[in-house]
């Protein structure tokens, strides 16, 4: 487990290198690093995760003082969805080699792709809570990088913004969910959770809204489902990723391990089924609206997390059942539904559903792999999921009559929707075209292997689940001991006869053939019907507030002249010295204490502050600004600490440089008009700021509490093995803080040689991506209207 999360990652370093080299064959690389992800098939087929069996745990120490561990736990849900973003991930690798330009950016591209998976493998595998919530954060960044790949267009910008801040905000929910978990029940591992105490802590209930928050805006719920629709404008791979194994199910992967501590209480299913439902019946009455394909298939997403989501919050062996059945059918035709709208993008160089007919002429190969993906999506026989389906309907007919006719409304859209997918290979073949009446693409003719196999895999693993149940079942079982449904007696059958679900099912194509011949009419309804408070709208909203507070925040802060800004940081410095002074009465050294040696080092430095105040001339003002500096090395010379003098020297040495590098940027002196009174207030300011820094010195003499000096004294050579204390500290005691320090100094490194960068005289690279240039037009111009 720990290789199949670790291995993408390491893959991702040797993509960066070697991309520029392979070029697209940097996707078989990339399909390479999710090997130890499909391996854990074989623990998954044993019998050792499944009923009553003990699970795999790997643990590999981190912080342990801290409860800080890479514990992996491979039960069987989570060996199944790990070797579920396995499968998902390979395909989309290899799929991406055919589909991406030449131009594509690949040392980019894969290395993104693999550090997406890695992290996704390491969510679902993880039990250590803490471990979990960094995994969890790093799907976010990563997740982030994906969509904004073409960062050239504003969609793609816009998209990755909003799915980070929405996603970012459930992360905060999360960590809290997680702290409150780790203090009520004990531990830091989920398996070590004492579950009896976390339910009777005063903390439970902030604990399970808060998880629900990370869930939700994890899961694209109501109303943070705004930012799965404008992630689709990431490459049509991730696309396939993001919604059919990984991010978008991450919300549904921590309801259902969650439950396992939450479900006792009604308020965990009193919020989740409801809100599931409502976003399940939004997601599909939205993606019966949508004229791009990609949007539709966005949309759908939302419609199928709903239900995955309200079946799971049921809490209860048949609806843990019936979720973990669905969400292998979705994965498997949502996925190849990506694919094939890729193929279709890519040959016709549109996905306006109105501009598309009769492809099944030209493609004929995609559209039977589209056909079996679609008929699973709408729960049509013989597919995998009609099964999931019936298995849905069954739980909502125990959830109660309102939970069923949601359902049901829902369902009705959701076959609708396909049916508007599917109809572009029916009727007259005629060539897309774009607004001037030219084609779009010159020959159309059927996708490469490369492009139809991983699609042409998933829909016929959707066929199988639906021909074949029992397929289905024995995977959906190797989750029951871990989901709490292994005692459930249900199965999955083609034919259960004459049931409740199947009249529901009935009933369903009934109103599904209603939407689709009144097609028209429901789509004028759609478009002239719109709500007034819309989610997007609350988003731009938030953002342009938070903009607003932000700029009077710094016009109120930093937009003040220089001098006035030195006047409250003076002001700020008098005050320090007045709290030291109330804080720690002054203890002032007899004269005799203070070392002869200092004197001429004080004059030095106070020479140097005086000729600058009083400097007229640029370059004299710099020669006695470093005087002071050297002043102070000087000064730790003659204290013993020749480590801090020969880094004051450094320092001192390099800013001087520096001046006199920008020397001839700089403004020349200015006569700065400045009343009598104001002059007498800088004078109090400076004496003010200089008395109170040196009693805060002073101050420090006697100590608020025990000094921590003589700890590292006695155990400088003893913990660290060195003899100079200094170094022992930052190297030893304070590592992290040294780390830190670097990491700063490295980032500024960064940023300098980047605004150098800028500074040379030539064209920025283009950025090249699959879609043609018309497209886009067309996209923008249609969003705008």
């Amino acid at each position: 487990m720990t290789l199949a999360v670790l291995f993408p990652l390491i893959m991702a370093a040797v993509c960066a290198l070697l991309a520029r080299q392979l070029g697209r064959r940097t996707g078989y690389l990339a399909a390479l690093g999710f090997l130890p992800a499909l391996l854990l098939a074989v623990p998954l087929a044993g019998n050792s995760v499944e009923v009553g069996g003990t699970p795999f745990n790997q643990v590999t120490g981190w912080v342990p003082e801290l409860g800080l561990n890479f514990a992996f736990r491979g039960d069987g849900f989570s060996l199944l969805f790990a070797v579920l973003i396995g499968v998902i991930g390979a395909l989309a690798s290899l799929y991406s080699v055919a589909y991406l330009s030449e131009r594509e950016r690949f040392g980019r591209f894969y290395p993104y792709l693999l550090l997406f998976g890695g992290s996704m493998l390491g969510l679902v595998l993880s039990d250590n809570m803490i471990a979990l919530f960094a995994f969890w954060e790093m799907t976010s960044v990563t997740s982030f990088l994906l969509i904004g790949l073409w960062h050239t267009r504003s969609e793609a910008r816009d998209g990755a913004i909003k799915a980070f801040l929405v996603s970012a905000l459930g992360g905060l929910g999360l960590l809290a969910a997680v702290a409150l978990l780790s203090v009520a029940g004990g531990s830091t591992t989920l398996s070590g959770l004492d579950l009896e105490a976390v339910r009777a802590s005063p903390m439970f209930i902030p604990a399970l809204l808060l998880t629900l928050l990370a869930a939700f805006t994890k899961s694209a719920q109501l109303p943070f489902h705004l930012w799965l629709p404008t992630a689709m404008e990431a490459p049509t791979p991730v696309s396939a990723f993001l919604h059919s194994a990984t991010m978008v199910k991450a919300g549904v992967v921590l309801v259902a391990k969650f439950g396992l501590i939450f479900g006792t209480s009604a308020l965990w299913g009193g919020i989740i089924v409801p809100l599931g439902l409502a976003t399940m019946f939004w997601g599909s009455w939205r993606a019966l609206k949508q004229t791009d394909l990609k949007a539709l298939l966005a949309f759908s997403t939302v419609s199928q997390l709903g239900l995955l989501m309200a079946l799971y919050g049921l809490a209860d062996a048949e609806g843990r059942f019936a979720a973990t059945t669905h969400l292998l059918n979705h994965a498997a035709f949502k996925a190849a539904l990506f694919f094939v709208v890729g193929i279709i993008d890519h040959e016709t160089g549109t996905r306006e559903t109105f501009r598309l007919s009769g492809l099944r002429r030209k493609l004929p190969l995609t559209f039977a792999v589209a056909l079996l993906a679609t008929l699973s999506m709408a729960g049509l026989p013989p597919l995998g999921g009609f099964i999931s389906k019936e298995l849905f309907y069954e739980a909502m007919i125990h959830a109660g009559p309102g939970f069923i006719a949601v359902s049901v409304i829902g369902s009705a859209f959701t076959l609708a929707y396909c049916a508007r997918l599917i109809g572009i290979f029916f009727g007259d073949f005629r060539a897309p075209e774009d607004d001037t009446g030219q084609p779009l693409k010159p020959h159309i003719h059927e996708a490469g292997l490369g492009l139809l196999l991983p699609p042409a895999l998933l829909a016929g693993a959707a066929l199988l689940f639906g021909i074949l149940p029992s397929s289905a079942e024995w995977l959906t079982r190797r989750a029951g001991a871990a989901l709490n449904f292994a005692g459930y007696e249900g199965h999955l059958y083609l034919w259960h006869g004459v049931t409740p679900a199947l009249l529901l099912t009935l009933l369903t194509w009934g109103l599904a053939a209603l939407l689709v011949w009144q097609a028209a009419r429901v789509y004028f309804l759609q478009v002239h019907v719109e709500f007034p408070l819309s989610s997007n709208r609350i988003y731009r909203g938030l953002l342009r507030g938070l903009e607003t507070l932000a700029s009077r925040v710094i016009a109120g802060t930093q937009g003040l002249a220089l001098p006035d800004q030195l006047r409250i940081t003076l002001a700020a410095a008098g005050l320090m010295g007045g709290y030291a002074v109330w804080r720690a009465p002054q203890v002032f050294q007899p004269l005799e204490a203070v070392p002869l040696s200092t004197l001429p080092i004080a004059v030095l430095l106070v020479a140097g502050a005086l000729g600058v105040l009083l400097s007229r001339n640029r370059l004299t003002a710099v020669v006695l600004t470093g005087l002071t500096g050297f002043g102070s090395a000087v000064a730790f010379l003659a204290m013993r600490a020749p480590d801090l003098a020969l880094t004051q020297l450094l320092i001192e040495a390099v800013t001087v440089i520096l001046f006199l590098l920008v020397f001839r940027s700089l403004p020349g002196f200015r006569s700065l008009p400045r009343g009598r009174v104001r002059g007498v207030i800088d004078v109090v300011l400076a004496g003010s700021a200089g008395i109170g820094a040196t009693l805060l010195v002073l101050a420090s003499i006697r100590f608020l509490s025990p000094p921590i000096s003589p700890y590292y004294l006695e155990n400088a050579y003893k913990e660290g093995g060195g003899k100079n204390v200094v170094n022992v500290i930052l190297v030893d005691f304070r590592g992290w803080d040294t780390l830190g320090e670097i990491m700063v100094v490295a980032m500024v490194a960064l940023a300098v040689g980047s605004l150098v960068r800028l500074g040379r005289r030539g064209q920025a690279r283009s950025e090249k991506d699959t879609a043609p240039a018309s497209q886009d037009l067309l996209d923008l111009q249609k969003r705008q209207s």
